[in-house]
């Protein structure tokens, strides 16, 4: 998010709407507290307002302003929201003619009641962890096989051992052939995690016969502040907890299955290039699977002759309404920003994550894990 203050048009808009939360915030605090100083208001105003940034140049391991300005990005979403409602509410009021004292008082109110309200559900929500099955059929030989499909934990100062644990045991449950690992692993500064050993423990206690796969994520990137990042700490976690990580590469699972797991198109922080569709599965004869961190490809590996994409990375858009652009960003990309999709030859599963990425909250959306079951037809 810091590239808002490098872009004077972006930072004056932000700006602007955030002078009117606050205009609006401070006259219904001024009518309960007469006596409240406009330079203690504004200098704790600007504080939150300036929250979801500081920690990128200050220092990235201060969980406590990380979370507060997450919680300010998504207090800023829905105040907006609420207080244009309120805005078109107060000019139909006066467009029938009717007039009553105190209105900015009553709709500015109304609006941060609702807005607290929606940002308490959406907290508790996010932390309940649901199950969501797809039975597919496609070609192919031998028995079917159970998938358990996981994505966007982001592992960091809000996802530590604790939720990983449960999403694990969710996992465990379901007594996958497979689980697969569609990226966003881990949410940048591997530092921040306070308990990386448990985190460690719990990913090595997946159980499934034919084991854990993982391709990595655009936020996939231990980095630091403003450094630059690297993948390599990420990798050594993966391995010690028994995870197999396919970069650009394609292994088989058994007989004419094959699994292949791509590296992520836009990594944060890294320049990466990676193989194209038609070079991954180039020489193969079987069917294919395939784990792609962003659903942006789905007709290029159709193409390619892949049979099944996993996917992630949209997080549905975690919060309402931002699922309404998500919905029509991918869909112009020729895929989907959630559940199934079926092409002429190929089949895909895109799910919204068992994690968070900035606010710590989720509205309209779930957090997932996504259970498939295939059955193979000769």
């Amino acid at each position: 998010m810091r590239w808002i203050f490098f872009s004077p048009v972006v930072f004056l808009f932000y700006a602007g709407i955030c002078f009117y939360i606050g205009i609006r915030l401070l006259g219904l605090l001024r009518f309960f507290c007469p006596d409240t100083k406009l330079i203690i208001f504004w200098i704790i105003f600007v504080f939150f307002c300036t929250a979801p940034f500081l920690t990128s140049f200050i220092n990235h391991n201060i969980n406590f302003l990380r979370i507060l300005g997450s919680l300010w990005m998504a207090f800023f979403l829905y105040m907006l929201m609420f207080l244009v409602l309120s805005e078109a509410a107060r000019f139909i009021f006066i467009l029938k003619g009717n007039k009553a004292a105190n209105i900015n008082l009553y709709t500015t109110g109304t609006a941060l009641c609702l807005c607290v309200l929606f940002i308490f559900f959406g907290i508790f929500h996010a932390r309940s962890i649901k199950t969501v099955d797809y039975n597919i059929s496609m070609q192919g030989s031998g028995g079917g096989i159970r998938i358990v499909l996981l994505s966007d934990l982001h592992i960091g100062s809000l996802v530590n051992e604790a939720w990983t644990g449960r999403v694990v045991e969710k996992i465990n449950k379901q007594k996958p052939d497979i689980v697969l690992i569609a990226g966003d692993i881990f949410d940048g500064n591997i530092d921040v995690i306070r308990d990386l050993q448990g985190v460690i423990t719990n990913l090595g206690s997946i159980n499934a016969p034919l084991g854990a796969y993982a391709c990595l994520g655009n936020h996939d990137v231990d980095r630091q502040a403003l450094r630059g990042g690297t993948t390599k700490r990420i990798e050594g976690i993966l391995k010690e907890a028994g995870i197999t990580l396919l970069q650009d590469e394609v292994v088989i699972i058994r007989d004419n299955l094959y699994l292949g797991g791509r590296r992520d198109a836009r990594p944060i922080g890294l320049s990466n290039e990676r193989k194209t569709s038609a070079e991954m599965t180039e020489g193969i004869n079987g069917t294919i699977l395939m784990m792609d961190h962003q659903p942006v490809q789905f007709p290029q590996l159709e193409k390619a002759g892949v049979s099944l994409v996993v996917s992630g990375h949209t997080h549905k858009g975690q919060l309402f309404p931002a699922s309404l652009f998500t919905y029509l960003i991918f869909k112009r990309a020729g895929a989907s920003h959630y559940g199934y999709w079926k092409g002429e030859t190929m089949q895909a599963v895109v799910t919204s994550g068992a994690g968070l990425w900035g606010p710590p909250l989720r509205i309209g959306t779930n957090s997932e894990i996504a259970v498939i079951n295939i059955e193979f037809m000769q």
